[in-house]
């Protein structure tokens, strides 16, 4: 990654600055849960603690992060989508365990959560991209894929159009330059609908709290 300018430390900084100073959503959060259809019992999940804020105006927050830490949120809520101010992209992480044998990454952290939703899975952790990649972005996947215990399995869950195979096709180039001929790669796509937050409003799951403390986040 390239050496940061002192203005990129000062972004930076306002960054941390601001999402430190918003709740968590473990709560629940109304725009997710009524407009998204994200049950309050997946946010309470400790694999996504802290993972999904809110801010002092009702916002959905989702915190990417890259090889130094924490560089920028994306903000959600009822029409408006926005990207934290002198922040930039990295990626949504869920938390890791030393047990999880799936990594899924997904567009949005909404499609990361709602596949969360309606394939359950307590040794699955997931990753977003956030739209249009970046120059940076593949790396970070490369990355992430390259902590995967042995014998784990990498799914490319995208949107079902041109631009999600179009990733899902970046995600699998990740695998191959990890080295890790032990993973098994997999692509994954909603049928009969663009994206998986779309699969989930029309067809709800239950999703019920979860039994036992999840092992502690990284």
């Amino acid at each position: 990654f390239p050496t940061r300018r002192s203005s990129d430390l000062k972004d930076r900084m306002k960054v941390e600055a601001a999402y430190g100073r918003m709740d968590d959503a473990a709560k629940g959060h109304p725009y997710l849960e009524r407009e998204r259809a994200l049950p309050g019992t997946l946010l309470a999940r400790e694999r996504f603690a802290g993972r999904v804020r809110v801010d002092d105006r009702g916002n959905a927050i989702f915190p990417h992060f890259d090889a130094q830490g924490l560089s920028g949120f994306e903000i959600k809520n009822k029409g408006f989508t926005g990207f934290a101010s002198g922040g930039t992209k990295g990626l949504w992480l869920s938390h890791e365990a030393p047990d999880d044998n799936r990594l899924v990454v997904t567009e949005s952290a909404i499609d990361s959560l709602s596949y969360a939703v309606l394939f359950a899975d307590n040794r699955a952790r997931y990753a977003s991209i956030g739209g249009k990649p970046n120059p940076q972005q593949p790396e970070l996947i490369r990355a992430a894929v390259a902590r995967m215990p042995v014998g784990s399995e990498i799914i490319a869950a995208m949107d079902a159009d041109a631009d999600g195979a179009a990733l899902a096709a970046m995600v699998r180039k990740a695998v191959e330059l990890s080295g890790r001929s032990d993973l098994r790669f997999v692509m994954q796509e909603p049928f009969g609908f663009k994206d998986w937050n779309d699969q989930l409003r029309v067809k709800p799951v239950f999703f019920p709290a979860a039994p036992t403390p999840f092992l502690s986040p990284d």
